[in-house]
Order: structure tokens, then C-alpha cells, then sequence
């Protein structure tokens, strides 16, 4: 029993050693999110229904009327966030939102007149910004 006691010990202070801090400023995650005509993302409390919700959204875009971008970064101070869009559509240039916030969840919302002119987006990448200085920056597969 001391030998199963010590081997666990010994795991989990061997895994507290190789935890990851987040200093600095950097994007932990991404999420874009398709919304519907009344403006939701889901159609139900839990993250299975918004998943299923989203791939119904993705699989008819006549359902779809606007994008909203949700970026949860980390740091401190004031920071300028921009989101760049690639469209579906042949000949659209590449959209560039500039957002400064404070806020570590930052909506940035793609609103139902700019979606039907830019199109669906096909890639993004998003990046953090201090002055003129690039800290932190995520972007999706096909960017």
C-alpha cells in the first residue's frame, strides 16, 4: 500500500513540475461562431447543443446571418486585437477588424449586412497587439 502511495505521490508531483504558467500576453483560444437570424449560436444550455447547433448553421448557410468571433487572451494593460477574414467568394479583399479592449473574452461581431457582402469566411487569423509590437497571435488551418 506504501509503494502505491508513493508512486502516486511521486506522479503527481513530477506532473506539478511540468505545468505550463501563462505569462506574458499570448490568445489561448479562438471561437467563431455562426449565428442565426435572432442573433444565437445555440439552441440549448450545454456545449453539445451548440456544437450540433454550429454544424447545422455550417452546413446551411442560408441560415447563417452573421459571424461573431469570441478571443480569449491573456496579459495585462491595454491591448489592440485584430482579426484579418479570408472570404469564400472570388475577388473580396481580406477583412481587417482592429478592436482595443481590456477585456479577456472580446466579441468581435460580423454583423448580418457585412456577412452577406464579404461572404462566408474561409480562414482567420487573429493577433494581439501592444503599440506597434505583435505579442501574441493564433490563426485557423487554412490561413
Amino acid at each position: 500500500m506504501r509503494v502505491i502511495a508513493f508512486i502516486v505521490f511521486t506522479v503527481a508531483l513530477s506532473g506539478c513540475g511540468t505545468l505550463q504558467t501563462l505569462s506574458g500576453t499570448g490568445i489561448v483560444k479562438v471561437l467563431p461562431h455562426y449565428l442565426d437570424a435572432a442573433g444565437n449560436h445555440t439552441n440549448g444550455p450545454t456545449l453539445l447543443h451548440r456544437d450540433v447547433y454550429q454544424d447545422k448553421l455550417r452546413k446551411d448557410p442560408d441560415l447563417v446571418h452573421a459571424v461573431r468571433y469570441d478571443v480569449n487572451w491573456y496579459g495585462s494593460g491595454e491591448i489592440k486585437l485584430r482579426l484579418e477574414l479570408r472570404s469564400t467568394k472570388i475577388g473580396v479583399e481580406t477583412m481587417i477588424i482592429e478592436k482595443v479592449t481590456r477585456k479577456h473574452w472580446t466579441p468581435i461581431l460580423i454583423d448580418a449586412a457585412t456577412y452577406k457582402t464579404f461572404g462566408q469566411p474561409e480562414s482567420w487569423r487573429v493577433s494581439l497587439w501592444q503599440g506597434k509590437k505583435q505579442v501574441g497571435a493564433q490563426q485557423s488551418f487554412l490561413w
